[in-house]
C-alpha cells in the first residue's frame, strides 16, 4: 500500500489561509450587501430579496456544471490549484464591483444583478476548487480532520476579523457622517479585496495535489458525474445539513445588522456583535474537535444545531424591545450560540468520505462536482436565508431608513432570530440519517487503496 508524508503544519495553516482570504470578499457581501442594496442604492427588500433569489438559481445551474469542468482539468498545477491562481484576481474586482452603483432604478438594480452574480460565478470558481483540495491532498480521515477544522478557523478568523473592523472602517471612509454611504462600501470593499490575494496566492504554493483518481484512465461524462452526486446519499444529506447549519450563521450574519440598528439601538456594538459569535466558534472547535470521531461527527452536529436552535430562541425572547438595555446578556448570549457553531467545521470533512463512498460503489470519482454540491448549499445557505428574513422583513413592517414602528420591530426580532432557530432545528433531521461512521469509512477507503494499487500493477 501506498504510503505517504504527513502533511506539515504550514501546510494546514496555509489551508486555513484560503477561507479567511475568500472571507474576505466574500463575508463583507453577506454581512453587508443586503443594508447596501435596501439603505443606500435605496431597492425595495422584496426587490433585494428576488435579486438574491435569482442569483442563487443561477448558482444551481453553474456551480455543478463547474465542478464537473474542474475534476476534469489536466494542467502541470493539478486540476484545481489553476482556477485559484488565475481565479482570485478576478473574485477580488467583483467583490469591489458588487458595492458599486450605476444609475437609478431599474439601471441600478440591473448593474447589482451583474455584479452580485458575476461575484457568485467568481466565488464558485475560487472557493470551489480550493475545498476541492482536500480530496486530493490526503485520504487519511485525521488529516481530512485537522484541514476541515483549520478552514472552519481560517473561515471565523476572517469573519472575525472582517466584523471587528468593518464598522468602524465604513465609518471613516463615509466621512464619520454617522451614515454609512456608498464610496465608503467601495473603499472598504477594495481594502480587503487586496488583503484576500496575497493569501490566495499562499494557499497555491503549499497546497498540492497528491491524491489520484482509480478511474483517471476513464472518461467520465458530466451528465454522469452529475447523476452519482445526486444519486449519493451520505452526499445529500451532508448537503442538507450544510445548507441548514450555515443557514442559521451565515443567513442570520445577513440581516443581523438589522437588528442592532433598530431593535438595540447599539450600532456602536456591530463590530463587537458580528465578530464575537465567530470567535467563540474557534473556541468550540478547538474544545470539541476530541468528540467528534468518539462520538459520531453527526451526531455532535445535532447537538451543536440544537445549541444554536436554543441560543437564538433565548436572544429572540429577552431582547424583543426596542433600545433593550441588557447588552450584556445579548453579548453572553451570541457566545453561546457562535460556541454551538463548531458545526460549521463537521460536514466539509465529510464531503471526502462520501466522495470516497460514491468511488466504491460506482468507480466514479466526482471530487469537483461533489464539492460543487455542498459548495452550492452554503450559497443557497446565505441567499435563501437572507432573502426570506428581507420578505418577511418587508411583509410584517419595515420601512428602510425610518423609524421602526412596533410591527417593524416585531419583524426584525422574529426575521433575526426565531426564524434562524427553526431553519438550525430543521438541519437535525438529515444529520440523524447519515449513514456512514468511521468503521465503514476505513472498509471503503481500505477497498480503495487496493484498488490503486491493483491499477499500478497493471500499467
Amino acid at each position: 500500500m501506498e504510503t505517504r508524508t504527513k502533511m506539515s503544519k504550514i501546510t494546514y495553516f496555509a489551508y486555513g489561509c484560503g477561507d479567511f482570504a475568500s472571507n474576505l470578499c466574500w463575508t463583507f457581501i453577506g454581512s453587508y450587501l443586503s443594508i447596501f442594496y435596501t439603505d443606500v442604492v435605496g431597492m425595495a427588500p422584496a426587490v433585494a430579496s428576488a435579486l438574491m433569489l435569482i442569483a442563487k438559481l443561477w448558482d444551481g445551474i453553474n456551480d455543478p456544471m463547474f465542478g464537473a469542468i474542474a475534476e476534469r482539468t489536466k494542467t502541470r498545477f493539478g486540476r484545481f490549484r489553476p482556477y485559484i491562481l488565475y481565479g482570485s484576481p478576478f473574485l477580488a474586482v467583483f467583490s469591489v464591483l458588487a458595492f458599486t452603483t450605476i444609475g437609478k432604478g431599474a439601471a441600478a438594480v440591473a448593474w447589482a444583478a451583474f455584479t452580485y452574480i458575476g461575484c457568485g460565478m467568481l466565488y464558485t470558481v475560487v472557493n470551489l476548487s480550493y475545498g476541492s483540495l482536500s480530496t486530493v491532498m490526503t485520504d487519511d480521515t485525521e488529516e481530512l480532520v485537522t484541514l476541515g477544522s483549520w478552514r472552519m478557523i481560517g473561515t471565523n478568523a476572517g469573519s472575525v476579523f472582517l466584523n471587528a473592523i468593518s464598522a468602524p472602517l465604513l465609518l471613516y471612509f463615509s466621512g464619520n457622517t454617522g451614515k454609512y454611504t456608498s464610496s465608503g462600501y467601495t473603499k472598504v470593499a477594495f481594502l480587503f479585496a487586496i488583503c484576500a490575494l496575497p493569501l490566495f496566492m499562499f494557499v497555491f504554493v503549499k497546497c498540492k495535489e497528491v491524491i489520484t483518481p482509480v478511474n483517471q484512465e476513464r472518461k467520465i461524462t458530466i451528465k454522469e458525474s452529475i447523476k452519482c452526486v445526486v444519486t449519493n446519499k451520505p452526499l445529500m444529506l451532508i448537503f442538507f445539513v450544510q445548507l441548514f447549519s450555515l443557514g442559521s450563521f451565515f443567513g442570520r450574519m445577513g440581516v443581523a445588522v438589522y437588528y442592532f440598528i433598530y431593535n438595540m439601538q447599539r450600532p456602536d456594538l456591530i463590530g463587537l456583535l458580528m465578530s464575537f459569535p465567530s470567535i467563540t466558534t474557534i473556541v468550540g472547535i478547538v474544545v470539541t474537535k476530541p468528540l467528534w470521531l468518539k462520538f459520531g461527527r453527526m451526531r455532535m452536529q445535532a447537538i451543536g444545531l440544537l445549541g444554536q436552535a436554543a441560543s437564538l430562541t433565548a436572544i429572540w425572547f429577552v431582547g424583543g424591545t426596542q433600545g433593550y438595555d441588557n447588552a450584556a446578556l445579548l453579548i453572553v448570549l451570541h457566545g453561546i450560540y457562535g460556541f454551538s457553531m463548531y458545526t460549521c467545521a463537521i460536514p466539509m470533512g465529510m464531503i471526502p468520505d462520501a466522495i470516497n463512498y460514491e468511488e466504491d460503489r460506482s468507480g466514479v470519482r466526482a471530487d469537483g462536482t461533489s464539492y460543487a454540491a455542498v459548495s452550492l448549499s452554503t450559497k443557497f445557505a446565505s441567499a435563501f436565508g437572507v432573502s426570506a428574513a428581507l420578505f418577511i422583513m418587508g411583509k410584517m413592517g419595515y420601512v428602510a431608513n425610518q423609524a421602526q414602528t412596533a410591527d417593524g420591530l416585531s419583524s426584525i426580532n422574529f426575521s433575526v432570530n426565531l426564524f434562524f432557530a427553526i431553519v438550525a432545528l430543521i438541519g437535525i433531521i438529515p444529520a440523524l440519517m447519515y449513514p456512514l461512521n468511521e468503521k465503514k469509512n476505513n472498509e471503503i477507503k481500505a477497498r480503495l487503496a487496493k484498488k490503486r494499487e491493483e491499477a499500478k500493477r497493471e500499467k
